[in-house]
């Protein structure tokens, strides 16, 4: 499902991370470990498609990273406190991007799920900007699982997330057993969690 092969970035040649060669086969359960400044979150913004490898080449589903076909095949949740638009309610944003992918009644009805799976429907007429951190992650993760993508790319997801709001998350994932799911995490109990560790160490 998911594919890297010589993977580099580098930023003014500095290295981040190089040659990383990993295959992860669909329903797997990844997670990045490693400390500040490891990579974690530029890899899965190379995977998600908002940054190019500097070598190497990642493929998801077969279609180059970044690319229309990978693109459609990916739910993302990077900086997930972060990336909603704070002027639309948190259901406008996952509305939003529902439209991108399915037709105007199919989204209603996967935003109304996600929605009630997140337990979010009391707040999701607020504006984003008026949520708490924590409230703004749910719905975050809550719109990388909307419409079932085969992959799922998740930045820290229960860093603003309570004991409640963890294990909401981990019960959405354990309800889609096919999922690829990769994401980078310092809590244990998301180690305990995984089929899979990448360990990448910082770079000095």
């Amino acid at each position: 499902m998911l594919r890297l092969d010589s993977a580099g970035r580098a930023f003014r040649r500095r290295p981040v991370f190089s040659g990383l060669d990993l295959e992860v086969t669909p329903g797997t359960r990844l997670l990045l470990a490693g400390g500040n400044g490891a990579g974690k979150t530029t890899l899965l913004r190379c995977l998600a498609g908002t940054l190019s490898l500097s070598t190497g080449r990642a493929t998801i589903a077969g279609r180059p990273a970044g690319s229309p076909g990978a693109r459609r095949l990916v739910g993302v949740a990077l900086a997930p406190e972060q990336t909603l638009c704070g002027r639309l309610s948190g259901h406008d944003n996952l509305l939003l991007v529902a439209r991108m992918r399915l037709s105007t009644r199919e989204a209603a009805r996967v935003v109304a799920r996600v929605e009630e799976e997140f337990g979010i429907t009391d707040y999701a007429r607020v504006p984003a900007n008026q949520c708490s951190a924590g409230m703004r992650a749910r719905i975050s993760v809550a719109r990388a699982l909307l419409g079932d993508p085969p992959v799922v790319l998740l930045d820290e997801p229960g860093r603003s997330l309570d004991t409640a709001s963890r294990a909401l998350l981990w019960a959405a994932l354990d309800r889609r057993p096919g999922l690829t799911c990769v994401f980078a995490s310092h809590l244990a109990e998301d180690r305990t969690r995984c089929d899979r560790v990448l360990a990448m160490p910082v770079r000095r």
